[in-house]
């Protein structure tokens, strides 16, 4: 997201904030705008950034939550109130940031990823496979597939590929 820009509300205004996904394409708290002539490239520069904010979204939750805990005690009603999110959303963030420092946080996978193998108890296996997965483009079902031992992964032909990002789909 390098050319991403944050445009600063109005004093007591937060429903005012917006997010340059790309050229032509603008996320707000309501959903993402975009412009008639917004180009392919930065059509799949756009929906890159929402899955990278979403990613960035749920660890910033479990790292504040982590943090919050230490500083200030149990705050999961303030943090419901806070966020809309479950109780359970709420506590995996959590687990999920405790158990991966940010340093060990793989950026080309989602937190999907990393949840699903966190059921992987032995931590350098759990490396290894975060590690294969994010050079093999794994999905997060191919993730599981390896964690619990069954090959279930579809065989999929990619019509199309993003120049932004590289994303077949």
């Amino acid at each position: 997201m390098t050319d991403a820009l944050v445009v600063s509300p109005p004093a007591g205004q937060i429903e005012a904030l917006s997010l340059k996904l790309s050229e032509g394409v603008m996320l707000t708290e309501a959903g993402a705008t975009l412009a008639e002539d917004v180009t392919f490239d930065n059509y799949c520069l756009a929906l890159q950034s929402c899955q990278t904010l979403g990613n960035a979204s749920l660890w910033a939750i479990g790292d504040m939550l982590l943090f919050g805990s230490r500083k200030y005690g149990e705050q999961y009603s303030q943090a419901l109130e806070l966020t809309k999110r479950s109780y359970s959303t709420l506590t995996q963030a959590k687990r999920l940031a405790k158990a991966y420092p940010s340093e060990e946080r793989h950026p080309g996978l989602s937190w999907t990823h990393h949840r699903e193998a966190l059921a992987v108890k032995d931590t350098d296996e759990r490396r290894r496979l975060l590690v294969q997965a994010e050079n093999e483009g794994w999905s997060r079902e191919q993730v599981r597939d390896h964690v619990t031992g069954a090959d279930t992964s579809p065989v999929v032909e990619h019509a199309h590929t993003c120049p932004a990002c590289g994303h077949q789909f």
